[in-house]
């Protein structure tokens, strides 16, 4: 698999924090990161359109998944984007008791509990 060099950071307001550590985590590992924020002025452009240019930047796309995002359109639009821009998709899992959505059965995924469980996770994926 090549090297992880730029991610799109898909998340839920329940799990902006992880969605930061997990970014902030990756930058010493000169991976690039896009964590799209909503804003009500949208700068001119459509949501949609500024999402999709966003990962199609990027390598990669690193689903955040809590309990609102498994539950997100918007979350699945972003992942269903990547997918089809055939990106290295990686997830993670805020909580030990959230069930994954049936979209979700072919990817690793992985549970956060501590920034150095993604070690071995990001290690093993980017190398």
């Amino acid at each position: 698999m090549p090297q992880l060099k730029s991610a799109f950071i898909s998340y839920s307001d329940d799990g902006s924090v992880k969605a930061k550590q997990v970014s902030g985590y990756l930058g010493p590992m000169n991976v690039d990161t896009c964590m799209f924020e909503r804003d009500l002025k949208n700068n001119g452009k459509h949501p949609h359109q500024r999402v999709k240019n966003a990962i199609k930047k990027c390598d990669s796309i690193i689903m955040v998944l809590s309990a609102k995002s498994r539950e997100s359109k918007w979350v699945s639009h972003e992942l269903g984007i990547a997918s089809g821009m055939n990106k290295t998709i990686f997830v993670i899992k805020t909580a030990h008791n959230l069930k994954l959505p049936d979209y979700l059965d072919e990817f690793k995924v992985i549970m956060l509990d501590k920034l150095e469980d993604l070690d071995n996770y990001f290690e093993k994926k980017s190398n």
